[in-house]
């Protein structure tokens, strides 16, 4: 097949476009190289299956001109930072709801059978029932998390009007390798950042506030999936279903790396949720989706590729 990747220079759109390489299939990068890295890509360049083009996803018309047709299209590009959401809420819009729905009219234009969108937990807001399943109420509690909820919306109604298959796939708190340490990233390469460097450990509340981690070989299994499979349902949540608070999360990284730093603790963040553990019956059911790594091989992996970047 032919696929576009939008943010395919990314932390997961590397891994992503790495495999659908590998399976065969013809891949264009889109990417504007803010976070992402050409050289993440660096196996995948060895192919001439795959195509790199620099862009913005809010002008994609101008950035893919000689893409004549796409059978799928895998829209991972976003700003994902809740905190620089609250603090700047229409920039977020801009990029992560206009910019979908630009990727979507392009989809459109260019043929595509189907586009499997980035969703996230956060559209959840703070549920009342765990295990989160796809049926609960959508009620987010940041902007990110609205942009994120809407763009959901606009995917179905290119569906109901344009005949394009939508799935939105509503990921947890995916890690691994290649993942930003800057200071609003995933806790997990924040943890591992300091760690190697023996500061102390940032913790925004008590550390009782849990997530469902997911590591990124996992996420990108349940993602080709979804670009590949027929699939009923069009919305799922990627996640190990597992539950893990953030205070376990730092003793699990301070064993693994041997040291014992300090804990600090600061005032809980807005647009932090308190909990979060997903229901990933629907993907195993309909996407063959069965995450492998566990939480402490993922931890040490990801240790492993901090340690030697640095």
């Amino acid at each position: 097949m032919k696929i576009l990747v939008t943010g395919g220079a990314g932390f997961m759109g590397s891994h992503l476009v790495e495999r659908l390489v590998e399976n065969g299939h013809h891949v264009t990068v889109l990417d504007n190289f803010s976070t992402g890295k050409r050289n993440s890509l660096s196996n995948a360049l060895r192919s001439k299956s795959l195509v790199i083009a620099r862009g913005d996803i809010r002008r994609i018309h101008r950035s893919l001109p000689k893409l004549e047709r796409v059978d799928r299209v895998c829209h991972l590009a976003a700003l994902t930072d809740v905190q620089a959401s609250i603090r700047d809420p229409v920039l977020t819009s801009e990029v992560n709801l206009v910019g979908t729905l630009r990727v979507l009219e392009a989809a459109r234009r260019l043929g595509a059978e189907r586009v499997v969108f980035a969703s996230s937990a956060a559209v959840y807001g703070s549920p009342g029932t765990f295990p989160v399943t796809e049926d609960a109420d959508v009620s987010p509690i940041s902007p990110y998390g609205a942009s994120k909820a809407a763009s959901e919306l606009y995917c179905r109604s290119f569906e109901e009007n344009h005949g394009i298959e939508a799935i939105s796939l509503r990921y947890f708190n995916v890690y691994g390798p290649r993942q930003a340490s800057s200071q609003y990233s995933g806790v997990i390469s924040m943890f591992a950042k300091r760690l190697l460097r023996t500061l102390p450990l940032t913790i925004f509340g008590d550390g009782s506030q849990s997530r469902d981690f997911i590591y990124v070989a996992d996420a990108v299994d349940a993602t080709v999936a979804a670009l590949e499979k027929p699939l009923r349902s069009r919305v799922f949540n990627i996640a190990s279903g597992r539950e893990t608070t953030i205070l376990e999360l730092a003793s699990k990284m301070q064993g693994i790396a041997g040291v014992s730093s300090n804990l600090r603790f600061e005032p809980p963040r807005k647009g932090d949720i308190g909990r979060s553990i997903a229901d990933i019956t629907r993907a195993q059911r309909e996407l063959g989706f069965r995450p492998k790594m566990s939480l402490d091989d993922g931890l040490s992996a990801t240790m492993r590729w901090f340690a030697r970047k640095n």
